[in-house]
């Protein structure tokens, strides 16, 4: 019997080791992806090209105005998934994310709620990950699957919407 079971064995160690090594493969394509988009934002905002529209010179008030509002309007969850979205190259320690929520206008971001967020969006929906090495959390591929249809929802659009037009 144990003869039986040694190459069932040895075929699940096979697999377990292959799924391994594609989530390592995905996390780096994950995060060559956030450096391109960080790169790609940056080369948009620093130097217009040819066919950019022209718009009112932002001030540096207006800047700070937004940087405060930029989580306001919006749960929890969704200001986690975007903060870490945008943030997804190094990871966060909930503290921090606390922190950067509510010096952005979510009110409802306290330590210990979002610490319970994170924590439902861990073990239930997979959304965000324990880096074990700096004990900070990732967005997951699942997290930003599920930020990109939030971001593109009309839901989220009449939020920011509205929020840009106070």
């Amino acid at each position: 019997m144990s003869n039986n079971i040694s190459p069932y064995q040895q075929t699940i160690d096979d697999l377990e080791l292959r799924r391994t090594r594609c989530l390592e493969e995905v996390q780096k394509i994950d995060a060559a992806i956030t450096s391109l988009r960080a790169t790609m934002e940056l080369s948009l905002h620093v130097t217009p090209g040819p066919t950019a529209v022209a718009v009112h010179p932002v001030s540096a008030v207006e800047v700070q105005q937004e940087a405060r509002q930029r989580y306001a309007n919006m749960s929890v969850r969704w200001a986690i998934l975007k903060f870490l979205y945008e943030h997804s190259a190094q990871p966060q320690r909930s503290a921090d994310i606390s922190d950067a929520l509510l010096a952005g206008g979510c009110e409802k971001a306290s330590r210990p709620t979002v610490s319970a967020v994170i924590s439902d969006m861990s073990r239930k929906r997979n959304e965000v990950m324990l880096d074990a090495e700096s004990g900070g959390y990732k967005i997951t591929v699942i997290g930003q699957s599920a930020w990109g249809a939030i971001a593109h929802s009309a839901r989220y659009q009449n939020r920011t919407d509205n929020a840009n037009a106070q």
